[in-house]
């Protein structure tokens, strides 16, 4: 404990270069030499830097310390000088120290060696050191000592997010698993753990409201009424925080009462953040005990510290951030729910790859050409013509996560739409775009009610990050984003097109828009107007439903009733029959369903009736993120005979003739993933020329049952990006094998039928490790074969060459001459098999063995398929290509 009092009082008083050098000969580093004109010029040192200097460590480490002026951002500038260092002198391994003699902050950075390093970094408030800044400290200090090369990796990991991460969602689980138990009151354990992760969640959003000054002006303000609460006779659940949360963040100023008003500035939120859910209206008589509440306030939330601005590909920071309620949100989660529900964290770099591909490919789809949107996003100067276009593209664009979980795809998307909107023209603060964004642009829907909480509260903060207001009560409330996230299973109910007849009101948009930004008394009001819409919307959805059943029924009764050549009746087949039981079945629920819509009963979910406007402007233009992955037989019965009745790439989802030439039974090869309906109901739900662009199981583009999806691709989309991540370093916390897939929905005519169309080409990728092998391909060359659903080769055109000149030199390895199904022989080489090598070939011995490629003319695959591609016969089997072997069988 010593040595942690020791490292928080060495950051506390660190504010000059020299002092940078003390903290720097902790880690192993000599006295530091202070830099003249021009080294300072040569490692890019502007006039922000006021003193710097260069501190020797082992080998190859070197130590960079800068005191920066005060008009400058410290946490700017030392990520600027540590990228710059990082490409100008890769060959060492640094660490920035910065510090602000006239401020309060230090920052202590180690960059990634490379041409565009990542930025590893701690950021410390030195007027209060916490408990985790001075714990990594005192780590860097014990792994200072080794080979360079693993010190500086070992600091990387230290400064970085990664570290932090594991420590505090173990202190989070046990704190809220503790609240949990601790509470008081007849409440089952369900709602008891809800309610303690609403508190936690609560508590956790008003400590990034800490961090920017905004309770009252103390940064330790929960903390400090924490134990003023105390030392007045306790009670801190009733006598704190139902105040702090219901009478004063969730009321304005003029309406507080007086124990809200003694609590001092605190700015009213609004949002429904701070408002009681229906859970706790129910369970009002709940209690959480002090000293359960004193872990959370005076330990997790003292302990850690907390920032409100979120990690990106560039920067680091070992703080806890935005995203980490998302991951703490799915930490929380028991196993046996994520693997139902399929929530995994999806890393950080997929998600900007996802969003950035689909948004551009959406904007493009509206008129802004990607280079346009590309220039934008990489800050470069636009014509007044480009600013134009840019801006009709991303007016009403609307965009959709169809199960957003807790919200990271719709939060770096909200980011990117509000940096584009800015290179668009629009001068106004960040926080004001954001909001304006939110309320015409962002939808989600989630099964899981913790899920939209969690999604609803990171876009609150992605609003108050940077929203410039210094006075709390000045600050402008949060918006309402109930109407924009909501809580429903996206898979239920019909789709768009499945209701052409249905008219919603034409200012149901507007009167959205009004809600979002309304308070009080305003927006009770117009939440009444929206709900009286929307059930007359899906009243209008039941009775269409009624009629189209009974004309359904009627056609089929007239089917089944007509006479044969003979003038005799028909007799029904057993499947007619059985379809008219399941109408009349459908019908008479319908009109039930009706009944009960008009009489008050609660609105199911349904895209129809609550995203009215959306439908009669044809479907949204984006959906993206990374639907649920699992397999049909961890869903219960009822629901996966619902699910067969509605969605086709469930029906039909078998490969036919592959499932007949493997022999695999039709059970087996229909046992189709949740993600494909996923896609299909995106499909159903995108506006004609509507951008999908999904994370998807990279199983569903070459196994038995993923032959649905592939055939309702090539049917009813244009095929866009297809990439192969199953090698990827990207991390998930599940054993997964990732693709992504962009694909952009056809306008019902299909030119392509009439053979009017040119060939259409998509732009493949397969990741292997950090290195990414990309080629542009036509899509009639994507199928093993012309089979309808058949798998997909993701290798280049060359190597596809070569596998189609294997494929036509003899009969398929997949039957013998009898026509029995022949496996093939198992090898450590999985990539590729070659039964017969080509006449001529030295092979010198009998069996198989590797044969690496001397050759590096054009790509790997093609110099490995030489012999091949120069025509020579083989009899072979070559999926894909591998960088290491091809292995042979001589031919006896």
């Amino acid at each position: 404990m010593s040595s942690l009092r020791h490292a928080a009082a060495l950051l506390a008083r660190t504010r000059t270069v020299q002092e940078l050098g003390t903290l720097a000969g902790t880690f192993g580093f000599a006295p530091p030499v202070r830099l003249d004109a021009r080294a300072r010029r040569n490692l890019g040192l502007g006039s922000a830097v006021a003193r710097a200097a260069v501190a020797f460590g082992n080998a190859s480490l070197r130590a960079l310390l800068v005191e920066v002026r005060a008009a400058a951002p410290l946490q700017e500038e030392v990520a600027h000088l540590s990228a710059r260092v990082g490409t100008h002198s890769p060959q060492l391994l640094w660490l920035v120290l910065g510090t602000q003699p006239a401020g309060h902050g230090l920052v202590l950075a180690a960059p990634a060696p490379g041409a565009r390093p990542r930025v590893f970094a701690l950021a410390v408030d030195r007027r209060r050191v916490v408990d985790s800044d001075a714990e990594t400290v005192a780590a860097i200090q014990d792994a200072s000592s080794g080979v360079d090369l693993l010190v500086h990796q070992r600091w990387r990991e230290l400064l970085g997010r990664e570290a932090l991460t594991r420590r505090f969602y173990r202190e989070l689980e046990r704190v809220v698993f503790e609240l949990a138990v601790s509470a008081q009151g007849k409440i089952d354990q369900t709602a008891r753990r809800e309610i303690a992760l609403l508190h936690a969640s609560r508590l956790l959003f008003l400590a990034f409201l800490e961090a920017k000054g905004w309770l009252n002006g103390d940064r330790e303000f929960l903390r400090h009424a924490f134990d003023d609460r105390c030392k007045a006779g306790g009670e801190v659940h009733r006598r704190l925080l139902e105040p702090l949360f219901f009478g004063t963040l969730n009321t304005p100023q003029s309406h507080r009462a007086a124990a809200a008003r003694a609590l001092g500035r605190v700015p009213f939120l609004n949002g429904g953040l701070f408002a009681r859910t229906a859970l706790e209206k129910r369970h009002r008589q709940i209690r959480f005990p002090d000293d359960a509440l004193g872990a959370m306030i005076g330990g997790l939330l003292s302990r850690f510290r907390v920032t409100a601005r979120e990690n990106s590909s560039e920067w680091n920071e070992a703080a806890v951030d935005p995203e980490m309620l998302g991951r703490a949100f799915e930490s929380l989660m028991v196993s046996d729910e994520r693997r139902a529900s399929g929530a995994f964290y999806t890393p950080r770099a997929i998600i900007e790859r996802v969003s950035d591909e689909g948004l551009e490919a959406a904007l493009a789809a509206r008129g802004a050409p990607a280079e346009l949107v590309r220039s934008a996003g990489a800050g470069v100067k636009l014509r007044s013509r480009e600013r134009a276009l840019l801006q009709r593209a991303l007016a009403g664009l609307r965009i959709l996560d169809p199960a957003c979980g807790s919200g990271a795809f719709l939060v770096h998307l909200l980011e990117r739409l509000s940096a584009l909107t800015r290179r668009a023209g629009d001068e106004r603060p960040t926080g004001t775009r954001r909001r304006d964004i939110l309320a015409r642009s962002i939808f989600g829907v989630d099964v899981t009610p913790t899920a939209v909480w969690m999604c609803q509260l990171r876009l609150w903060l992605s609003v108050v990050i940077d929203t410039s207001d210094h006075d709390p009560l000045a600050v402008t409330p949060l918006p309402n984003l109930d109407r924009h996230i909501r809580v429903g299973d996206a898979l239920a109910g019909p789709a768009f097109s499945d209701t052409p007849g249905v008219a919603p009101p034409a200012a149901l948009a507007r009167l959205r828009g009004r809600y979002a930004g309304s308070t009080g008394v305003r927006k009770r009001a117009l939440a009444r107007l929206l709900d009286r819409e929307e059930r007359y919307i899906a009243i209008e959805v039941a009775v269409q439903s009624c009629t189209a059943l009974a004309a359904k029924r009627r056609e089929l009764l007239s089917a089944v009733r007509a006479r044969d050549l003979f003038a005799n009746r028909t007799v029904p087949a057993p499947t007619q029959r059985r379809e008219l039981q399941l109408l009349r079945a459908a019908a008479r629920y319908a009109r039930r369903r009706a009944a009960a819509l008009r009489d008050g009963a609660p609105l199911p979910f349904s895209f129809p009736v609550h995203f009215a406007d959306v439908a009669a402007a044809g479907g949204f233009d984006l959906l993206a993120g990374n639907p649920p992955w699992v397999r049909l037989h961890h869903i219960p019965a009822a629901a996966r005979e619902s699910l067969r009745a509605r969605y086709r790439t469930f029906r039909n989802a078998a490969w036919v003739s592959g499932t007949l030439e493997s022999g695999a039974g039709r059970a087996f090869a229909a046992q189709v993933d949740l993600a494909s309906i996923f896609v299909e109901r995106s499909l159903e739900l995108a506006r004609p020329g509507g951008v999908i662009a999904l994370l998807l199981p990279a199983k569903l583009w070459r196994s038995l049952a993923g032959g649905g999806v592939r055939r309702m691709l090539c049917d009813e989309s244009t095929l866009g990006v297809i990439e192969d991540w199953s090698g990827s370093r990207a991390a998930f916390d599940a054993v997964v094998y990732p693709s992504f897939l962009l694909t952009v929905r056809r306008a019902g005519h299909d030119v392509r039928a009439e053979g009017q169309a040119p060939p259409q080409s998509i732009r493949a990728a397969v990741h292997r490790g950090d290195e990414i092998r990309a080629w542009d391909m036509s899509v009639e060359k994507l199928a093993l074969d012309d089979t309808a659903g058949a798998p997909w080769l993701l290798v280049p055109p060359d190597v596809r060459s070569g596998f189609d000149r294997l494929a036509g030199a003899g009969p398929p390895l997949a039957r013998t001459a009898l026509g029995r199904p022949l496996l093939g022989v198992k090898s450590g080489c999985s990539e590729a098999f070659v039964l017969t090598a080509p006449p001529g070939w030295n092979t010198g011995q009998k069996g198989a063995w590797p044969v690496r490629s001397g050759e590096r003319e054009g790509s790997v695959e093609a110099a490995m398929l030489r012999p091949l591609l120069r025509g020579e016969s083989v009899r072979a089997w070559v999926p894909q290509a591998s960088d290491d072997a091809l292995l042979w069988t001589h031919d006896a």
